[in-house]
């Protein structure tokens, strides 16, 4: 397993119980807002709690947080300042964690010496080991000459001596000195003891990345109801609780990207993303490309939670998405047509998303492997279908050009524009729509039943089933709210995560995935990973009698 730094423990470790509680309410709404990624707010709250006349040791604690709050908004210089003050408190029982932040935010400030002076001090044999790892991720491409000069002084950091050999390691010619210093470090057969070591095994650790404040806003608080992404937060937080009920030990720590990139890469310098065991997100394109790069280079899986897409998958290793790929749905499509369909005509209309285009054109390829004909394929929008839907005569129903109508877009508009069309009209033809189809507002179970609609599982839920409804009881205690289709992907995520990686089976993501192979699923109809970076399992379902079956 991956080789780690130390967590920043904000919450749970640094608890007062002697403050009375109503002071305390603001203090740790502080603690929930940093876990939120709202560091600005809580920095805000936490400057009262920082006056030691007032508050007593309780103002360590509040200094750290408002540190730790500092360092992740990217206030380097602020969170040092606020630290050394609290650092050299011996007497204060977490002066050692205050100690490794420190480090840390002088390695942000390029104060490579003050860094690893503070590193020095560091007592704790595990927060150590950490700082050294610390170390090494800091100083691997820092000046050779500013390593080999402070070699002596710093010999003892297993990390400072991996660094310097590992910038030796890629020279061609070494001066005489060079040679010497390379000799030493490559004898010293415990030069990198500092950092081996195996992950703890009892932890399923998460890294979740996800751009909550993208459009000006600061973090989940302010995000709405109806933002998807707070729906696919607000699921993956009541999977990972579920998990923990179970017996299964989570470790998540959550990440705001703010769909930027230099957010993005000083988020991949977080020592918790070298001992994460999964990272789920982001979402957005430019990100996982990014984000895509660590996890391969890193070799720690990498799972898209959303996309379809997977062009930018090829020859990754590390990278997965949650739900089916562009061929896998294909596949799915062209299975489907070839045991259900009498005739070998497919007509297809698309949405203008990059997924609903490329899916079309895979659609077109494998269908003509099988000899179906295309007898039309065409962009629309919720406009032009109807004159799509004409062109092929839709409503003859002994002269239809098509045997079969495939229509992939999410879009409702267009979902609307054909509902509102085929209910005027006695089709008979089969029409195979995505599964989005199913959640829209003014699409009710009887108008999709009798309009003769098959639906693309993309990663389809079991609507109506025990669990399903168990888990929209559990969700609108929670959130006081019903869960939209991205809270039970969010949610379901995390239980297919726990059932693939946990202490029982151990953390080899890829080895556990061809070996669970088919995963029942607990909301829906089931995922596959067997040799596979996505969901290969795209059933067809229909509506009949009120109830979705597999077809």
């Amino acid at each position: 397993m991956k080789r780690v730094f130390l967590v920043f423990l904000f919450t749970a470790l640094f608890f007062v119980d002697s403050i009375a509680q109503d002071r305390l309410n603001d203090y740790k709404r502080a603690k929930t807002l940093i876990g939120y990624g709202n560091y600005d707010e809580a920095m805000d709250i936490l400057k009262p709690y920082m006056e030691r006349s007032q508050y007593g040791m309780l103002s360590n604690y509040a200094n750290y947080h408002y540190a730790h709050a500092a360092y992740q908004s990217q206030q380097y210089g602020l969170a040092s300042a606020t630290l050394q003050s609290i650092a050299d408190q011996k007497s204060w029982d977490k002066s050692e964690d205050a100690k490794y932040l420190l480090a840390l935010s002088y390695f942000q400030e390029g104060k490579n010496k003050e860094a690893l002076e503070t590193i020095n001090m560091i007592t704790n044999s595990s927060l150590k080991r950490e700082a050294e790892n610390a170390s090494f991720e800091f100083l691997r491409d820092a000046p050779l000459d500013f390593l080999l000069g402070n070699a002596k002084k710093y010999n003892e950091n297993a990390g400072y001596r991996l660094a310097l050999k590992s910038q030796l390691d890629r020279k061609t010619i070494l001066s005489s000195n060079e040679r010497t210093v390379h000799s030493e470090l490559s004898k010293a057969s415990d030069f990198a003891d500092g950092l081996q070591g195996e992950k703890n095994g009892d932890v399923l650790e998460i890294a979740l990345l996800l751009p909550f404040n993208y459009s000006g806003g600061s973090g989940v608080r302010n995000l709405s109801s109806g933002n998807f992404v707070f729906e696919l937060y607000q699921g993956i937080l009541l999977g990972v609780e579920e998990l923990e009920k179970s017996g299964i030990k989570v470790n998540m720590k959550t990440f705001d990207t703010a769909r930027d990139e230099e957010k993005i890469k000083s988020i991949l310098v977080d020592p918790f993303m070298r001992q994460a065991d999964v990272i789920i997100g982001p979402v957005y394109p430019e990100e996982v490309e990014i984000v895509m790069n660590f996890a391969e280079n890193s070799k720690i899986p990498f799972i898209n939670p959303l996309s379809n897409v997977d062009d930018k998958l090829q020859g990754l290793e590390f990278a997965y998405l949650f739900r089916p790929s562009v061929n896998a749905m294909a596949d799915g499509v062209v299975d489907f047509a070839r045991k259900n369909i009498n005739g070998k005509k497919i007509a297809l209309a698309y949405s203008s998303s990059t997924r609903d285009e490329q899916l079309a054109k895979q659609v077109q390829e494998t269908a003509t492997k099988f000899s179906f004909e295309i007898v039309k394929s065409e962009k629309v929008t919720g406009r032009s279908l109807i004159d799509f839907f004409r062109e092929i005569d839709l409503t003859n129903t002994s002269g239809s050009q098509a045997d079969l109508v495939v229509l992939l877009a999410d879009d409702p508009n267009i979902a609307s524009s054909a509902l509102g069309f085929l209910e005027s009209q006695n089709v008979s033809v089969p029409i195979l729509v995505m599964d989005t189809w199913l959640y829209f507002s003014f699409a009710n179970y009887e108008m999709l039943q009798s309009e003769n609609f098959y639906f693309i599982g993309n990663n389809a839920l079991r609507l109506g089933g025990d669990k399903v409804t168990s888990f929209r009881e559990k969700y609108f205690n929670e959130y006081t709210a019903y869960p939209t289709f991205n809270s039970h992907l969010g949610y379901e995520l995390t239980q297919w995560l726990g059932s693939v990686v946990n202490s029982a089976e151990g953390y080899d993501f890829r080895t556990n995935l061809d070996k669970k192979g088919f995963w029942e699923g607990n909301i829906s109809y089931g995922l596959d990973f067997k040799n596979s970076s996505s969901n290969r399992y795209v059933p067809v379902l229909k509506l009949e009698n009120g109830k979705l079956e597999i077809k």
